[in-house]
């Protein structure tokens, strides 16, 4: 028994030891997709420097730097093996410098194209380098949640002050961002508030408004189905909930969505005989029938979705000329020409789709709409093979990028935006690739081995 007891207290000290140094693999592991999100969070728009002709926001000259150690780490085989969301990534960057070069030639087209693959292409693959389990999402949430807070405490100071407080910061040291049309700088952007019931419309780091509350609120389902607890999942909740000072109606229909998704989930534990699959049909005849007994089908009803009526009816017309546009440059797009509309229109398309097929033709909003419903088809189905709280953590991650799809049918991810809506694509595709090996090596246990050093924020 005397003996015991030494025994056991060297087992917990090599237990500690092991754990320790799982830790920091992790986090080593991490450092490249951390540096990004920082950039992200902590750094405005203004904060970016030119050469080559080729512009480098904070976030773009993060992802130049992690990109080596990422290539490195794939190189030696440490990520998971390629898959078809992966593939049609690399033919999205690949037709979109093509799209330039047939646009505006092979030098002119590489240099305009670059920065958009880059935003496209490389949060993308660094995501899947970084993330290779549901382990790792959730340490990279409780690492990432610090830049999170930041971001979350600046919009709240902004929109409650009535005054854009960072990117006023930021411009007196980098001066003003740039502001362009068609793709070239025509001046300086200056920033000016926009006040809605009473409060300032919060910048934030983010490049508009409406994208600071579509970026913080998309993260409220990863945290809350994320399977935390203490910390981590209130801060994550709460700063994620600051997304509504920036005070649009794509953030409040992000917000409806996630809240809807939320109650069904709880709902559906009453029910256990109705899967979700039964759910999603009825969803998508819920969707058939609005898009068959509206006028002009299911787009105009999403882009009616605003608070302004105005900006409803420009949304309507930028879907109708848009798509004439595609019809007529269905392969190549027309880049950052001018496209077809009415004089009183802006140029601005608040759609990400239609924007795609009408920059760089319809192969790149075809391929991100496929892996994109390939991932939650595939995630679906591994979903009744995982454990409980894995599975609660995939259905979040469906519902994550659910919503940034809908969402993207009445705007644009843009700059830093769009980092973040690659990223969601990479998380599914890495919840997918891990999910299908937890289904290959047969783990099917109602309690899963989960890495020790996440264990302590688990429920």
């Amino acid at each position: 028994m005397h003996q015991s007891l030494p025994t056991t207290a060297m087992a917990i000290n090599r237990q500690r030891s092991v754990l320790r140094v799982a830790g920091k693999r992790r986090i080593m592991q991490l450092i490249p997709l951390l540096v990004v999100f920082y950039s992200v969070f902590l750094l405005s728009p203004e904060v970016e420097f030119s050469a080559l002709g080729v512009n480098f926001p904070g976030y773009r000259v993060a992802l130049l730097v992690v990109l080596v150690p990422a290539l490195w780490s794939s190189m030696r085989g440490r990520t998971a093996p390629m898959q078809s969301m992966d593939v049609a990534v690399a033919i999205i960057g690949f037709w979109t410098i093509l799209s330039f070069t047939m646009n505006y030639g092979f030098g002119v087209g590489i240099v305009r194209g670059a920065g958009v693959t880059i935003d496209t292409v490389v949060p993308y693959f660094v995501v899947r380098t970084c993330i290779r389990s549901l382990d790792d999402l959730r340490y990279f949430l409780i690492l990432v949640l610090p830049a999170m807070a930041f971001a979350g405490i600046i919009l709240l100071a902004e929109s409650v002050s009535g005054r854009p407080l960072l990117s006023v910061a930021y411009a007196s040291v980098f001066g003003n961002m740039d502001l362009y049309s068609s793709g070239e700088n025509v001046g300086a952007l200056i920033i000016q508030g926009d006040t809605r019931m009473g409060l300032l419309r919060a910048f934030g780091p983010f490049p508009h408004p409406i994208l600071a509350g579509i970026m913080m609120i998309g993260f409220l389902p990863l945290y809350y189905f994320s399977g935390l607890r203490s910390w981590p999942l209130l801060g994550g909740i709460f700063f994620a909930l600051t997304g509504i000072f920036g005070l649009s109606s794509a953030a409040f229909l992000a917000l409806m969505i996630t809240v809807g998704a939320i109650v069904i989930y709880h709902i559906k534990a009453y029910f256990p005989k109705i899967s979700w699959w039964s759910i999603s049909a009825l969803m998508t005849l819920l969707v058939w029938a609005m898009h068959m007994a509206s006028k002009n089908g299911i787009i105009y009803v999403l882009a009616r979705l605003t608070l302004t009526p105005h900006t409803a009816e420009h949304r309507i017309h930028t879907w109708r000329w848009g798509s004439l546009t595609v019809e007529k440059n269905p392969w190549f797009g027309i880049a950052y020409s001018q496209w077809e509309r009415e004089a009183w229109m802006g140029e601005s398309v608040d759609a990400h789709f239609l924007l795609m097929a009408m920059r760089h033709g319809l192969v790149v909003p075809i391929m991100m709409l496929a892996a994109i419903f390939y991932g939650m088809i595939r995630l679906g189905l591994i979903i009744p093979f995982l454990s409980p709280k894995d599975r609660a953590f995939a259905i979040g991650i469906n519902m994550f990028i659910f919503c940034y799809f809908i969402v993207g049918q009445t705007v644009n991810y843009f700059g830093s935006s769009n980092v973040f809506f690659m990223s969601s694509i990479a998380f599914l595709a890495s919840a997918v690739s891990w999910g299908s090996a937890q289904m290959q090596i047969g783990r099917r246990q109602k309690m899963p081995r989960y890495s020790s050093e996440i264990r302590q924020y688990l429920n």
